[in-house]
């Protein structure tokens, strides 16, 4: 009996264009139906946003329908409110049903990880591996089925985008970072990456075209239900102005170092001029670096500037990471010796998202976590030294460097 298990669980099976052992299918749907009932025993938490904001939101779309939309009662990017209309018409809960469409998205962002963690180290455990750790993070438990949030709406857009430009199919994955400007604003984050790729020639001029036809294309909807065009087109504006009571949200970042409720409108003018010249300068000196663009490049480079922007960007929530999270896991399980440095960024997140929960204050201060977080964007600074600096990575003098990202 124990030798027909035993070959029973080596036996593979026909998946599409692939195969996949009988124990590696178990452990996925294990782990799948532990996550699925993870989220469902905390379906039921109402979170502050949920009674301030979402349902207020959906019970203005209830009562009015579609032409709600005309109205200036809400800060978020107009196709957030298209999925809200659509909850409102379906006869169940509008909460669980908010929550169970972010869940559901939960487990295509953890499929995105573990594709890409697997192409990038060639091993499928290790994305089998990192499938099951990004659905058991604690974020992202939190942020769907607890919190009520959607982060996890433009991290699968941007997972996407990445994914295809590394699989060199510039065009859809251009056009999945212009539907993912069109949801969140804070797609810009990792934006200096795409600028690299340009300067490198892996992605085109063109190209760029892809983010005002996809935010136009996200506010026609609600244009044509009568919102005035200005204020849709200036709607990232507004949500800005809204957060100016505090210079860093619950998160860990050189505000908290500096003086987190101080001279607010110089730091936050003198803070857009010091990231913008840091951003040039960083730019410039890896633009100019002749390495192979490959797939560890690309990863690494996504969380350097997801890390690098939000470090000095005034006005940032504890939230802000939720995309460089999911691809410090890639990295991570690329480069094994840099896990703890996952562990420690999940850690810092964590401590915002239970101070908003729980509603009180964290063991240690912001301004000693901000100094952590330093420290965790200087290893990846200096990993991204490395890289650029290995020999094996260089091109030589006589070698032309082609289109492909490798």
């Amino acid at each position: 009996m124990d030798q027909a298990v035993r070959n029973l669980l080596k036996k593979k099976i026909k998946v599409g264009r692939g195969q996949i052992g009988v124990s590696d299918l178990l452990f996925l749907l294990l782990v799948t139906a532990l996550a699925a009932w993870a989220r469902a025993a905390v379906r039921t938490f109402v979170a502050q946003d949920w009674t301030d904001y979402w349902s207020l939101w959906l019970g203005e779309l209830e009562e009015k329908g579609f032409s709600a939309l005309a109205g200036n009662f809400y800060d978020y990017a107009p196709p957030v409110m298209y999925l809200l209309y659509l909850i409102t018409l379906l006869p169940v809960n509008s909460m669980t049903a908010f929550k169970a469409v972010c869940c559901l998205l939960d487990f295509a962002g953890a499929g995105l990880v573990g594709a890409m963690t697997a192409e990038c180290t060639g091993s499928r455990k290790r994305g089998m591996l990192a499938y099951g750790i990004f659905l058991f993070l604690p974020t992202v438990i939190l942020n769907a089925a607890v919190w009520s949030q959607c982060d996890i709406l433009y991290t699968v857009l941007l997972l996407c985008c990445v994914r295809c430009l590394m699989k060199n199919r510039t065009w859809a994955g251009m056009w999945f970072y212009g539907a993912a400007f069109a949801v969140k604003l804070q797609t810009l984050f990792i934006f200096p990456f795409l600028i690299l790729l340009w300067v490198r020639r892996k992605v085109d001029l063109k190209h760029f075209v892809t983010l005002p036809v996809m935010y136009l294309a996200g506010i026609l909807p609600a244009y044509l239900a009568g919102r005035p065009f200005g204020e849709l087109l200036g709607i990232y504006a507004f949500q800005g102005g809204k957060d100016r009571w505090s210079l860093s949200i619950k998160f860990p970042n050189i505000y908290q170092i500096i003086g987190n409720n101080f001279f607010l409108d110089e730091y936050v003018t003198a803070g857009m001029y010091l990231i913008l010249g840091i951003l040039m300068l960083v730019m410039c000196y890896m633009a100019y670096q002749r390495v192979r663009i490959t797939k560890e490049y690309v990863i690494l480079t996504v969380v350097f500037f997801g890390m690098l922007t939000t470090y000095f960007i005034p006005h940032m929530h504890e939230r802000y990471l939720y995309v460089t999270d999911a691809f410090l896991l890639i990295y991570a399980l690329t480069r094994i010796r840099r896990f703890p440095l996952f562990v420690a960024a999940s850690f810092l997140t964590v401590v915002g998202y239970a101070q908003y929960l729980t509603k009180h204050d964290p063991l240690v201060s912001y301004g000693a976590l901000a100094f952590v977080q330093l420290l965790l964007l200087t290893m990846i600074g200096l990993d991204v030294w490395r890289y650029l600096h290995d020999p094996a990575n260089r091109l030589l003098p006589d070698q032309e460097e082609g289109r492909a990202i490798l």
